[in-house]
């Protein structure tokens, strides 16, 4: 098990530079017998992109996970590396596979609400984004940008989803044009002007990682014509162990997301509503969920 995970000290201020801006490059976090699975894995549980989705991908999977992520997350190395973070810890709850291929967009700005409106608005939930190929912004590019939340922070979203989906009438005026013109799971274009001004894109080494938390507003970067044929990511999602379970606004978030598009999303949230309550405490009843029974 610990042939998959580094040791990696971070310092003082990474970690405050992390709870400033909500985001971390880990380097070096995965060992190459660690990224070999996980491309195996990807391989195997990623398909073709259907044509309602709106990310521009070769190949998408959700709920991409077997025995080498618990191994990843349950590794003695892992657990310290997020605890130097997030001293409560965080646990797993679901894995998810991309893949790009040349003069593919993967997804314009964005935010994390659709993928994690099972948790309560301000608790935390974090996107372990790890690249499987390596990623050069001069090159061929394909990563990832993202801006820090004291620049632009995505709370306000998920604020506003939570209280919006318990007035009376919403369900009506979901209906209405001046809703279905309201996009809110993507940046507006005052919001991208912002956005694309102070956004923060690094190279990655195959092994390194970001640790996003769900308030950082984050796009994909297209992959340039180039000598690799694709570019591959695994992402983990993962919640704060103290982080509350909300019923509430994933079932909203669905909702107001049926009135706008037909976008693909995971059911994962709707798995969980059958095991946990309003309130409770995510990680305390994970033991034996399967998120594809």
């Amino acid at each position: 098990m610990e042939s998959l995970v580094n040791k990696i000290a971070i310092s003082s201020e990474e970690k405050q530079n992390f709870l400033d801006c909500g985001f971390i490059k880990l380097k070096n976090l995965l060992t190459p017998t660690a990224v070999e699975q996980l491309r195996e894995l990807t391989s195997k549980q990623t398909h073709s992109a259907p044509e309602v989705y709106s990310g521009d991908f070769a190949k998408i999977g959700y709920d991409v996970q077997s025995v080498i992520t618990e191994n990843i997350t349950s590794s003695p190395n892992f657990k310290e590396v997020i605890k130097q973070l997030r001293p409560e810890g965080v646990a797993f709850i679901q894995g998810i596979g991309f893949e790009l291929e040349p003069n593919q967009k993967g997804f314009s700005w964005h935010h994390d609400l659709l993928s994690l409106c099972y948790v309560m608005p301000e608790d935390l939930a974090y996107t372990l984004w790890m690249p499987l190929d390596p990623i050069n912004t001069q090159e061929q590019h394909g990563g990832l940008a993202y801006v820090s939340r004291q620049i632009h922070s995505a709370r306000g979203y998920f604020d506003m989803v939570y209280y919006l989906v318990q007035q009376e009438g919403i369900t009506e005026f979901a209906q209405t044009e001046a809703f279905k013109n309201w996009d809110f799971q993507y940046a507006s274009e005052v919001e991208t002007f912002l956005l694309d001004r102070n956004a923060v894109a690094d190279d990655f080494e195959v092994g390194d990682a970001l640790l996003l938390d769900k308030f950082v507003w984050h796009k994909s970067c297209p992959l340039k014509e180039g000598n690799l044929p694709s570019r591959r990511v695994y992402i983990m999602r993962l919640v704060d162990c103290k982080a509350r379970f909300s019923k509430t606004l994933i079932e909203g978030t669905y909702s107001l997301l049926q009135s706008t598009t037909n976008d693909l999303h995971s059911d994962v949230g709707y798995q969980l509503t059958k095991v946990l309550n309003e309130g409770d405490v995510i990680s305390d009843h994970l033991t034996g969920f399967d998120n594809n029974q």
